[in-house]
Order: C-alpha cells, then structure tokens, then sequence
C-alpha cells in the first residue's frame, strides 16, 4: 500500500482554542466548548463545467498513485501521526479528536469544486430514520422496538461526478399500426352451433428511421464504492441549484470521501442513465400503435462535467443479529437503506389476497 504524507488543516477557535465544527443549516463554524462562531465568508467563485474531452487527455499524461493510497497525516494541535482510512480526506485525530481535513492533490487528478453543505443535523437526522422504519411495509412488527444503531450517525461528504452531454441519436426501427379484420367464428348458442363475425386486431409495420437531438443536463453519478449505488441513488433528487464553491470550512468536523470512481468510468454510468432516456425518445419519435426499435447509434458532443460533494448521513441498526446498512440525504432528510422483511406478513398478504379473488369468482 502506498503513502504520502499530506498537507491538513482545522479550524481553531479564536477565542478558546479548541475545534471549530461546521453546523448544518448555517453558513458558520461553531466551537462545541465555548460556543464561540465563525462566519464562513462566501467564495466569489463560479461554479464552472470543465471539457469531459481535455480531463480524459489530462489522465492519460498523469502518473499518479494508485487510487487506494492510504494519507499519513501529522495532526496539528497534537503532533500524532496516524492514517485516514482508505479512501476517506476528512474526519477526526483518534488521539486528541481534532478535525482534520486534508488534500487530495496528490492522490487525485481531479479535486471537488464544489459541494452542497449539511442541511439537517444529527438529532433530525435520527428523527428522519424513525419516520422511515416505522413506515415501512411488510417489517416485522417488532422491527421499531428492537432495532438498534449500531453506532453514532456518521456525517460524510460523498463524491459525485455530473456530466451534461449533447447527444446525436440514429435510430432504425418499426412503426406498428393496428388495423382490425372481419372473420367468420362457429359459437354455440343453446347448443346449436352459429356463424358469426368478429373484429380481429392485427398489425401493420413500417420501417421507420430517423435523428433524436437531446441535451442532458447534470446527470449524477456517485464516485463511491463504500456505499451501494441502488441505495445512493434512491437519495435523488438534489437540488443541485444551491451548490457552493468547495470551502474546507464545510467539511470540518465532518468524514469526506475521495472518489474511488474515476472520472471516465462515471461518465459509462451517466451513459446508461442517457441511453434509457434516449430510447424512451426513440419510441416517441417512431409513434404509431407499437414500436421496434432494431439499432441506436449515439454521438456526444460538447460534453463537460463538475466534482462535487453531497452530504449524507450514514450508520447501520441491528435486528435479530442481522446488521443493515441505511443513508440519510444531509438536505432534505429523505432516508433510504437495506431492510428485513416479515415472512409472516407476506404470506398473510398474499393468501388474503387469493381469498378476495376466489370470493369475487365464487359470487
């Protein structure tokens, strides 16, 4: 594994000397011991989008370390030293418990130039994953007395790429028309056997062709793999409109992540995330009563992207010796995660079910 011994900062109090943290919702670094503030002074910096086709040519010509370089940092107000975890530039000294927050310059092509702060705080946090447990279908009925955090909120900064892209789409396929046709059927009819006509559905199809021109605008990707993509992306939306220039004064007192997926690898992501808007578009473009859709053929062009960082809380609650992992968007209070299901339920649920269905055939 390598190392590299990175440059680090906090915040200390002016008035008492101890650690300035950020507190969510505000624009101010509060001391925990004398509550002394600190206003976080706005950035006069635009947030800009960056060519996706000169970062690609900048990895190419770069020789950095490998992506899973663990930082040895030099705490500044005890002198320890001591390693973040992998992949992690932000969280706590374990020996004086100082917030460090700490450069990525040499580990990473790319660093975060912008991000959305904390909105809710640990306390509302807890009261969001609450409100999710104690509405969630089909869990055991024990579930919201004995379920237990494993441990304390963990506030982090999470990485993301977005991408905006001008697309080109080349499209063959089929228009289907439904046409309908008269043919003669033998019914029984108080048990005599009679002619009679019926309209028979069928479908005519055209080959069709054509261009869809579509322009995609921030289309997120999460750039970590400590956390389940299915769970992160059930987090969105983001109003990404309110993002801030990057300022380390956010992050303090915080953990923050490095991306673990690079710049390109994100960008086949957001890939896939155009192509089922592009084909839904395809469908509507061919019209008709059906479609067949037999080729697409993308170009993007004028493709940019932003780095940023999103606030999620993240821990995990125990139940019946079986752990489960959940997140808590840090704006909004919207709470996502891995749950158990009660087999009793389900089944109680679906023989209900059968029962109304055969009730309904009987009468």
């Amino acid at each position: 594994m390598a190392e590299t011994t990175t440059k680090q900062q906090h915040f200390p109090c002016e008035q008492c000397g101890a650690d300035l943290e950020y507190k969510p919702g505000t624009e101010t670094l509060v001391c925990s011991y004398c509550g002394h503030t600190n206003l976080i002074k706005p950035k006069a910096v635009t947030i800009q989008e960056y060519s996706f086709t000169q970062a690609l040519r900048a990895m190419q010509q770069a020789k950095l370390r490998p992506l899973d370089n663990e930082q040895v940092i030099k705490c500044p107000n005890c002198a320890a030293i001591f390693e973040l975890s992998t992949n992690r530039n932000a969280g706590h000294c374990p020996f004086c418990g100082t917030p460090v927050v700490t450069g990525t310059e040499e580990i990473r092509l790319f660093q975060p130039k912008s991000l959305l702060p904390f909105v809710i705080n640990e306390k509302q946090a807890h009261s969001s994953f609450d409100r999710w447990i104690s509405g969630l279908w089909f869990a055991p009925s024990a579930l919201k007395n004995k379920a237990k955090r494993d441990e304390r909120l963990l506030g982090i900064y999470v990485p993301y790429w977005t991408y905006d892209s001008h697309t080109d789409s080349y499209y063959r396929g089929e228009r289907g028309t439904i046409y309908y046709e008269q043919e003669m059927v033998t019914v029984m009819v108080d048990g005599r056997p009679q002619q009679q006509t019926r309209q028979v559905a069928k479908i005519r199809w055209t080959p069709v062709s054509g261009r869809i021109r579509l322009f995609f605008d921030d289309v997120l990707v999460g750039a970590t793999n400590t956390l389940p993509r299915a769970i992160l992306d059930r987090l969105e939306p983001w109003d990404l409109n309110n993002l801030v220039p990057y300022d380390e004064s956010y992050i303090s007192g915080f953990q923050s992540e490095i991306y673990q997926v690079d710049l390109d690898e994100g960008f086949e992501q957001a890939r896939g995330i155009m192509d089922n808007r592009i084909y839904n578009a395809v469908l509507q473009d061919i019209g008709g009563d059906q479609q067949r859709v037999h080729d697409i053929q993308t170009e993007h062009s004028g493709t940019t992207f932003k780095h940023l960082l999103l606030p999620v809380w993240s821990a995990a609650f125990k139940f019946n010796d079986k752990t489960y992992r959940f997140v808590i968007n840090g704006r909004n209070g919207k709470t996502q995660g891995e749950r158990p299901y009660s087999v009793v339920k389900i089944a109680f649920a679906i023989l209900f079910g059968l029962a109304v269905v055969a009730g309904g055939l009987y009468t």
